[in-house]
């Protein structure tokens, strides 16, 4: 009762004098400010929060014992500052951000963490026909952090975009007239599931690194190479063995090449076709995956975008402990959907397959995640909410299901200054080596942030 009260208090308090929202109208705007960083470097914005959590993963066996009690309840306060370092020009694109933050709790003083989030995306037109795109991102940080962090579909739904700019850049990969939304769909991708603390550990250091070559033989077809690698392993605290959250895996290491085409069948829809080798390896499993994959992409009555894809994917094995995998080719589906009005963004995706990218030997993988975002322009609060899922079945973990929960209302109190009102929700269940498990953990946080640019309203 007493969590549910301070978290009533923090949203009235973050609410204050408000307006009721504006309807809705019929139709969809095609021209939106757009902010565009100034270029050079520059701090993005400073952040000092307050933080309440209601429980902590068990401190032992990395959250798979059924019988380890979670630590209790804390509160802590911390603060970050975001510094980039951005460039567009006609023919090149230069992004970087750097994100240190620092947490520190009263009662379980072991769990104080100092992380740092990092990004770099960067792209260069060769020739009138070929585009060279490079970028490299790491995350160092602990459950507490993650748990707050901001998904892929929340970073793209934050940046302003029209329907016409949204569509092309998840369809078509075109970001000519939004290049803030390329970097965002261009960067390195990092591990971001609901389970990797529960595999890594309380704190997880993530890294990847990608290059590709774009070359458009028609304003309709596209075909792009590219190649990257990928690691996530266990960061030690520098706590006593009792006191830190085990790992069931110390690390895992990638490396994938793909190629890719894009072809404009009309203005609405576009087809498409991927075809990847990856060598995923850990301690547990070394394997060789390769997957197959056509894509159809549609877009209807200038709010909703559609996307479809299937084909085959297969795994070998070059070395297995205690695990098992597909000794057949599976199928790979899945789809994606957007929907975007003048107030509203909502994405959302869903993806299962044979691969298991952490090296576990799962037989299938299951992902589903989702992003809504209501802002309508001028107005001094908005709304934000996420959800992912995944599942893995087969290997190690039997049947484990992750899913992570955020809610957020924010309100700017000036043009400088918003205050942002956040819950996390992070829940664990399935089975470990044939004994089950549940655990799960919510914190309430509290963040007044400033940034030196007046964009809030726009």
């Amino acid at each position: 009762m007493t969590f549910r009260l301070g978290f009533a208090i923090s949203v009235l308090a973050c609410l204050g004098p408000w307006n009721l929202p504006a309807q809705e109208t019929g139709t969809q705007p095609q021209t939106i400010p757009v902010s565009v960083p100034q270029a050079g470097i520059q701090i993005r914005s400073v952040s000092a929060y307050a933080v309440y959590d209601s429980s902590f993963l068990p401190n032992s066996a990395g959250g798979f014992q059924a019988s380890a009690a979670n630590l209790p309840a804390d509160v802590g306060i911390g603060g970050s500052i975001a510094v980039e370092w951005s460039k567009f020009t006609e023919r090149s694109t230069f992004s970087l951000d750097y994100t240190p933050s620092y947490t520190g709790y009263v009662r379980n003083s072991n769990l104080n963490a100092l992380n740092h989030l990092l990004s770099l995306t960067t792209s260069r037109k060769l020739a009138p026909r070929w585009t060279l795109n490079f970028a490299v991102a790491g995350n160092l940080s602990s459950l507490e952090q993650t748990a707050f962090a901001p998904s892929a579909l929340g970073n793209v739904a934050a940046v302003p975009a029209t329907f016409n700019d949204l569509s092309a850049a998840l369809l078509s990969g075109t970001f000519t007239n939004n290049p803030q939304l390329g970097v965002v769909l261009s960067s390195s991708p990092l591990a971001e599931s609901p389970v990797t603390n529960l595999i890594y550990g309380q704190r997880v250091f993530t890294s990847s690194g990608r290059v590709s070559l774009a070359y458009s033989y028609s304003p309709r077809l596209t075909v792009t190479f590219s190649g990257g690698a990928a690691r996530t392993q266990y960061v030690s605290q520098d706590q006593p063995t009792a006191t830190n959250n085990l790992y069931l895996l110390p690390n895992t290491t990638s490396g994938t090449g793909d190629i890719r085409f894009s072809y404009s069948l009309s203005p609405l829809t576009q087809l498409g076709g991927t075809a990847t080798v990856e060598r995923i390896s850990s301690s547990i499993f070394d394997s060789y995956n390769t997957t197959t994959q056509v894509s159809l992409g549609h877009t209807f009555a200038k709010r909703w975008i559609a996307q479809v894809h299937g084909g085959v994917a297969s795994t070998y094995a070059l070395r297995r402990i205690e695990a098992a995998s597909p000794s057949k080719p599976g199928p790979a589906i899945g789809g994606s959907l957007a929907y975007k009005t003048l107030s509203n963004t909502f994405l959302g995706s869903f993806d299962r397959t044979v691969i298991d990218q952490y090296g576990l030997g799962a037989t299938t993988t299951s992902n589903v995640s989702g992003n809504w975002r209501w802002r309508h322009p001028g107005a001094t609060w908005w709304l934000d909410g996420s959800v992912s899922w995944q599942q893995l079945q087969g290997g190690v973990l039997a049947n484990t299901i992750g899913w992570r929960a955020t809610a957020g209302l924010s309100r700017a109190l000036g043009p400088n200054v918003i205050v942002l009102t956040q819950y996390a929700y992070v829940n664990y269940s399935g089975g470990f080596l044939g004994a089950a498990y549940h655990t799960s953990q919510q914190a309430v946080r509290l963040t007044v942030e400033w940034t030196p640019h007046p964009v809030v309203l726009q």
